[in-house]
């Protein structure tokens, strides 16, 4: 084949997978006391009713605060002090795909598919993965600590790559992908595929392990630092002060995996 003919073919291919994949939004319907967005690093702005969210937006919430989201029939509710990244918002083919890393707090997703449409829905930490096979499914991360609650359906869990996991927004190469992406890939966890060492945890079912990350000491500081009514706390205060440890320091963290009521704490 003519490398002229090669690049038409290519070209064409990555055309059609552009036509079949478009970008979904996640609307904010309920924001309370201090909600906040990110984008392209600039300024944070406040969130309110109708303010709508894209792929690569940074969102967090302060003290006493709480954002819930519509991402078309799914719902997201972001807990106070939480930070997350969106990391895939898209409609690939038959497929809504969701995923979202979870840095610091909490979320509850109530996940809900439209007709004739598969649902992805994926929440990343930096020590875990958990991929929705239900409904109905919270996560909670702190700096030693991660919690992943299943109210229906059941749950895959991965564990994060040595060292642990940061943010990755879906680039152009997994949006032009064709094929099935395979593996510890998040494109392949959001998915739906198993990949190594996934846990499946069913209703009744409770696991727990334990793993490591690796963070610097104005890591650890912006993780447990509060925000209350915009004052920062003096943790938070270090950490903004530009010192850190030359080195990353080993942290172990527990992963908890199990089913509960749905009624109660959202997480």
């Amino acid at each position: 084949m003519k490398k002229s003919t090669r690049v038409f073919v290519l070209a064409s291919i990555l055309a059609f997978s552009a036509a079949s994949l478009f970008a979904l939004e996640a609307k904010v319907v309920s924001a309370k006391g201090k909600t906040e967005v990110q984008i392209a690093d600039g300024a944070w702005t406040p969130l309110k009713i109708g303010s709508t969210i894209q792929k690569g937006a940074v969102i967090q919430t302060g003290f006493k605060s709480e954002l819930i989201l519509k991402i078309k029939e799914t719902t997201v509710t972001v807990a106070p002090l939480s930070r997350i990244t969106v990391e895939q918002l898209a409609e690939k083919g038959d497929k809504d795909d969701t995923r979202l890393f979870l840095d610091t707090g909490s979320l509850k997703s109530d996940v809900k598919k439209t007709v004739d449409r598969r649902v992805g829905f994926t929440v990343r930490s930096p020590v875990a993965t958990a991929s929705v096979r239900g409904t109905v499914v919270g996560v909670k991360n702190s700096f030693k600590r991660t919690d992943v609650k299943g109210y229906e359906g059941s749950i895959a869990v991965w564990k994060a790559p040595k060292g642990g996991a940061k943010a990755q927004v879906a680039g152009a190469e997994e949006e032009a992908a064709t094929p099935a992406v395979t593996g510890n890939d998040p494109a392949a966890v959001s998915d739906g595929q198993s990949g190594a060492g996934a846990i499946l945890v069913r209703p009744g079912q409770t696991v727990s392990y334990t793993t490591t990350t690796t963070t610097t000491a104005k890591e650890n500081a912006q993780k447990q630092a509060v925000d209350v009514g915009g004052t920062k706390t003096v943790a938070d205060t270090a950490a903004s002060s530009g010192t850190d440890s030359p080195k990353p320091t080993s942290a172990t963290v527990i992963v908890n995996v199990k089913f509960g009521s749905a009624e109660g704490e959202p997480q």
